[in-house]
């Protein structure tokens, strides 16, 4: 039997296993919890994970990408379903505003750099493969564990605050201002280096890089606002995205 045959079917199958499995936990998180919010999210990462245009010259990065697709888009409806809550999105300006600003440069490259690795037909390598997988597993634990850390109370979309939210600065939070963040670009750092291309991984990294950091200036300017004195101590000794070498 032909190997690239059975290099395709084997890959379709699995792509579409990943598309049903994605699907259904997005009809679930739907049901749970209904809001634009999972409807957003849920719609970014589904697109990449269409079983379509699937041979076995790109099966192996195709495939790949499939994998982050499913698995990360999977944590943040968990995510989402669990934190978000109806008042929170009042699609006034401020909420635009972070679509444009934040949202859609960050869906930009997490779609972008999903079809330019499902488009690629350079052979994957086992230390690559190796390096990739290692990058998302990272990513994808640190993220949640960011989440699971600030709070269902804290963790939100939209830059709003809830009662009896206090200002967190223990654990993850001691060392970095905002490691959802920097945990989302080490997946995407994954997500570029599946495209084997550079100047598509550049220009995927540096679009969600955008979005985060706009998303960062206008989220610290409330939480000034919100804790005063309390935050500028924090924030004069920790790193926004890394920690300080010196504290």
């Amino acid at each position: 039997m032909d190997q690239a045959w059975i290099m395709e079917h084997w890959a379709f199958w699995w792509v579409l296993a990943n598309f049903v499995v994605y699907l259904t936990v997005f009809g679930v998180a739907l049901c749970i919890n209904y809001n634009f919010n999972i409807l957003m999210v849920g719609v970014i990462y589904l697109l990449p994970l269409m079983p379509i245009a699937l041979g076995p010259e790109n099966a192996p990065r195709f495939v790949v990408q499939s994998i982050h697709n499913a698995v990360f888009g999977i944590i943040e409806l968990v995510i989402f379903a669990i934190t978000v809550k109806p008042a929170d999105a009042a699609f006034d300006r401020a909420h635009v505003q972070q679509l444009l600003g934040h949202t859609l440069p960050i869906a930009v490259a997490l779609i972008g750099l999903s079809y330019v690795s499902r488009m690629s037909v350079v052979p994957l390598g086992r230390v690559e493969l190796g390096v990739i997988m290692a990058l998302f597993l990272a990513g994808s634990i640190l993220r949640v564990m960011a989440v699971v850390q600030l709070g269902s109370q804290a963790f939100k979309f939209d830059i709003v605050f809830r009662e009896q939210q206090a200002l967190r600065t223990q654990k993850l939070y001691a060392w970095i201002r905002h490691p959802s963040y920097t945990a989302m670009m080490i997946v995407i750092l994954a997500y570029a280096l599946t495209t084997h291309y550079l100047w598509a991984g550049v220009l995927g990294m540096a679009s969600a890089g955008f979005g985060f950091q706009y998303r960062i200036h206008y989220e610290e300017k409330a939480l000034m606002e919100q804790f005063g004195e309390a935050y500028a101590a924090y924030r004069s000794k920790t790193g926004m995205w890394l920690p300080r070498l010196m504290r």
